[in-house]
Order: C-alpha cells, then sequence, then structure tokens
C-alpha cells in the first residue's frame, strides 16, 4: 500500500481534491446523514477492504483491488473533509448574519423613534428664527424663514433602502386567496427569513422566480447577508417550485427529514 500511494501521489491528491469539492457542493447544514448513494458507496468500499485484507483476489487482480482501495480512501476522505467544511462555513455565517440582523432592526426602530424628536426641533428653531427677526426688523427676516423651512423627516423604510444596494421588488399586502406559498421548500429560507419576506410582502414562488439580479441584491442586503441568494441560487429554486416542480431539498422539508415551519417551535 504504501508503495502504491509513493507511485501516485499526485492522482490521489487529485482525487482527495474532487472529494473535497464534491463534498463542498452536495452538502449543507441541514443535512442529517449519509444519503441512500454515500451509504452504498461505504458499503462498497468496506467489502473492498475486507477482499484486500483477506487477499481474496491474489496476484495481479489483488494489486487493481489495492490500488482501487487507495484511490476510493482519497475520494472518500476527500467527500468528507469538504461536506464537514460545508457544513461549518453555513453555521458561522448565520450565527454572524442574526446579530447583524437585529442589530440593523435595532437602529432602523431607533431612527423611526427619532424622526418626531427632529421635527418638533425643527419646528422650534424655526419659530426662534422668526421671533428674532421680527423683534430685529430684519428685512430679509421672510426670505430666511423660506430658506430655512424644516425638512421633511425620513422615514425608517428610506433609511432602509439607502442602507442596502440595488432596487426593492414590489411586494403584496396579503397573500393570494389567503393561501401564501412554503417559502422554506427554498433551501436557505428558515423561519427567520420567510417571516422577514412575509414583511416585505413576499408570500409566493413566482414572486421569488421574477426577481431581477438588482432585487435580489436589495434583499440580500435586507436580509443582512449580501450575496447568500445568489449563491444558494434561490431564484432557480423558486422557478421549479412555482412551475409545480421540486428540488432535493423541498422533498426533505416535505418527509420531514429537514424541520420546517410546520414542525419548529416559533422563535422570539
Amino acid at each position: 500500500m504504501i508503495y502504491l500511494a509513493q507511485t501516485f501521489a499526485l492522482p490521489l491528491a487529485a482525487a482527495l481534491i474532487g472529494g473535497l469539492i464534491v463534498g463542498w457542493i452536495t452538502s449543507d447544514k441541514d443535512d442529517e446523514g449519509p444519503s441512500g448513494w454515500a451509504a452504498l458507496a461505504i458499503t462498497l468500499f468496506a467489502l473492498m477492504v475486507v477482499a484486500s485484507a483477506l487477499k481474496w483476489l491474489p496476484g495481479r487482480p489483488g494489486l487493481w483491488l489495492d490500488t482501487a482501495i487507495l484511490f476510493s480512501a482519497a475520494y472518500l476522505l476527500g467527500c468528507i473533509a469538504g461536506a464537514f467544511a460545508r457544513v461549518f462555513t453555513d453555521r458561522v455565517e448565520d450565527a454572524v448574519s442574526e446579530p447583524l440582523t437585529a442589530v440593523a432592526e435595532g437602529a432602523q426602530a431607533f431612527a423611526s423613534t427619532m424622526e418626531p424628536v427632529k421635527a418638533a426641533a425643527t419646528a422650534v428653531s424655526d419659530v426662534a428664527r422668526a421671533v428674532t427677526a421680527r423683534a430685529e426688523n430684519a428685512p430679509s427676516a421672510a426670505p430666511q424663514r423660506a430658506a430655512e423651512a424644516p425638512r421633511a423627516p425620513t422615514g425608517a423604510a428610506a433609511s432602509a433602502e439607502a442602507m442596502a444596494e440595488g432596487t426593492k421588488p414590489a411586494g403584496l399586502e396579503t397573500a393570494r386567496g389567503n393561501k401564501p406559498d412554503e417559502l422554506e421548500l427554498i433551501r436557505g429560507v428558515g423561519p427567520q427569513n420567510e417571516a422577514r419576506l412575509h414583511a416585505l410582502g413576499i408570500w409566493h414562488f413566482d414572486q421569488i422566480a421574477a426577481w431581477t439580479p438588482k432585487e435580489a441584491q436589495w434583499v440580500g442586503g435586507y436580509l443582512a447577508f449580501p450575496g447568500r441568494i445568489e449563491r444558494e441560487d434561490w431564484i432557480g429554486q423558486a422557478k421549479v417550485l412555482a412551475t409545480g416542480g421540486s428540488t432535493d431539498h423541498a422533498d426533505k422539508v416535505r418527509r420531514g427529514e429537514i424541520a420546517s415551519t410546520r414542525d419548529e417551535p416559533p422563535r422570539s
């Protein structure tokens, strides 16, 4: 085995890298164990190891078996490492994005409470200027009042749009027929994200499927994780689900293999 590993060092490294890539692409934080194909591959690999250890194939066939075991081991190790790396990075991203979202929402709420105070202060200042100008009989008092008229306050929604890039998508006041689609069938949309999308007036798959790149960019900023919508292909998943199709993630949710809004308690 050591001789074979030294002889095929570069091909084994390529198999390991290929396994890393496949494990990264095909895994996410919602996975609860190996799929049927993965379990079959592991079982076949175990049988190959047993056959090699017991010398069931002597001579050249045995050498071929040992070589196949080496390449399979490198590929499987790569898949496992890639899967763990993807799950770890996704969970770290979620752990970081949720506090940032809470901070952004708190800042918006604070800004909205300050608007009446700013408006009142501006009005008081304007009255003071008018009184002073009249008392001094300044001829330029009227133009000065007109130039220094209080500005209309901006709301929390305008502040949120200024913080995000792109274009805000159009929403609906309520779901059509009071029957919203189960947006959690889209990979990357959990209970909190679904509630925030509802707050934007996004209730149905076809609304997400119709987003432009600029609208997806705006929603990514609103949800406090820019780029994730494009990376997880929400729009592509929504197009499939809007036409009555399904995805691997949606099938897992429907079978109860991944927790969804139906079987998770409300989050505070």
